[in-house]
């Protein structure tokens, strides 16, 4: 069994941040914010990195575990910290003959422009000292240890372990918008994205259940519970099937799964609009079920004044799964749950409905006084990542 180093603090770099002219302060800052937030640490500002001083009592790998679902974040590593090149050798040292490879390289960045050394010179200097040392080859192609060896105006950083952050933009940089959640695999994905792209993400989910008790002791609160690990908080509005699943005896069985979903957007829709939304999520992926053909989507969506955004609308339902394991949603995806979706699906629906047939239906059966009906009913409940449990608002 392996010996880890002693490890003095993690550096964390972020990329795309980086990349938006006139926002970048304000990018950083929202990240430094939101690190700070979901690690509960003092963390460091300093020039294209932040940097987590450890303490005697720090567990480190919740620390990292925390680290990891940050948005903004690239990649991050523990690392030793010295202050002068005598400390900085006797650590790097120490931390070889512990990690104990074969081969190894430095590869050194330098932020601190007034060090005295290139990036280069620092590099061949140590790497040479090390393999006399140590008696460990230089490996500039092939080695079996990369060491990332950071110069920065607050002392020099080297790690060995590089651990892929989430990437995209920090949660609050990018607006509101509000995800339809349905309780299958693809909606908290979709919603994930959101957040991986900076969105502020609220749900709305509408339950085949006899009463808000029973939705709030099923699955969709744990998938609530889940998403919140990654972003802080989420309102959740709840609304119920069953006034539409009345309406719907009347409605002829082609059409039913489409108007649902008409209805389904149009309330959303209603909602947005009310709470300053800036668009509506859904899960939908281009031709997975017979109500997600372009023909369907097209007519759906002409019931929603505010923009549908459709991160998954690409992606097949491997690539899909994979990622609901990854983010930890989809053991609580697959358990068992009466959505509205799945009841309807068994009535065969046309798969190249025209607007004209969509809003026909929608008169004929008067969807818009079951909308009415429908939002009377709302309530709205808020997770917290703090709060064991959600409060009703």
């Amino acid at each position: 069994m392996s010996v880890k180093p002693r490890y003095d603090a993690v550096v964390i770099h972020y990329g795309e941040v980086t990349l938006k002219r006139g926002k970048r302060g304000y990018f950083e800052r929202t990240l430094l914010r939101n690190l700070k937030r979901m690690t509960g640490a003092d963390v460091k500002r300093l020039q294209g990195r932040f940097v987590i001083k450890l303490k005697e009592d720090t567990d480190l790998n919740q620390l990292l575990k925390r680290i990891g679902k940050v948005f903004g974040v690239v990649w991050y590593a523990p690392a030793i910290k010295a202050k002068d090149l005598n400390e900085f050798e006797e650590k790097i040292v120490n931390m070889l003959e512990l990690v104990n490879p074969k081969s190894f390289k430095l590869d050194t960045r330098r932020s601190d422009k007034s060090f005295p050394m290139t990036s280069m010179e620092f590099s061949k200097m140590f790497g040479e000292k090390i393999s006399s040392r140590l008696g460990l080859k230089v490996d500039l192609k092939n080695p079996e240890k990369t060491i990332i060896v950071e110069i920065t105006e607050n002392g020099i950083y080297a790690s060995h372990e590089k651990i892929s952050g989430p990437g995209g933009l920090p949660i609050g940089v990018s607006g509101k918008v509000l995800a339809l959640i349905s309780g299958g695999i693809d909606s908290p994905v979709a919603a994930w994205f959101m957040m991986r792209r900076g969105c502020i993400v609220d749900s709305l989910h509408i339950y085949n259940l006899p009463s808000i008790d029973e939705v709030m002791n099923s699955k969709i609160p744990k998938i609530i519970k889940k998403l919140v690990e990654y972003c802080f908080r989420m309102k959740l509005y709840l609304l119920p099937f069953k006034i539409f699943w009345e309406k719907c005896q009347e409605i002829p069985e082609k059409f039913r799964l489409i108007a649902y979903r008409a209805y389904m957007f149009k309330l959303a829709d209603i909602i947005a609009e009310r709470y300053r939304y800036l668009g509506i999520v859904s899960g939908d992926n281009l031709g997975q079920v017979a109500s997600q053909t372009l023909q369907n989507m097209f007519a759906i969506s002409a019931f929603a004044k505010s923009p549908i955004y459709r991160p998954l609308i690409g992606f097949d339902k491997q690539e899909t799964t994979e990622l609901a394991k990854k983010i930890g949603t989809y053991d609580l995806s697959v358990i068992d749950y009466p959505e509205p979706c799945m009841i309807l699906g068994k009535y065969h629906p046309k798969t190249d409905v025209k607007v004209e047939e969509v809003q026909r239906i929608w008169m004929d059966y008067d969807l818009e006084g079951v909308v009415k009906e429908t939002l009377k009913e709302l309530e709205i409940y808020e997770f917290k990542a703090e709060a064991e449990k959600p409060i009703k608002l």
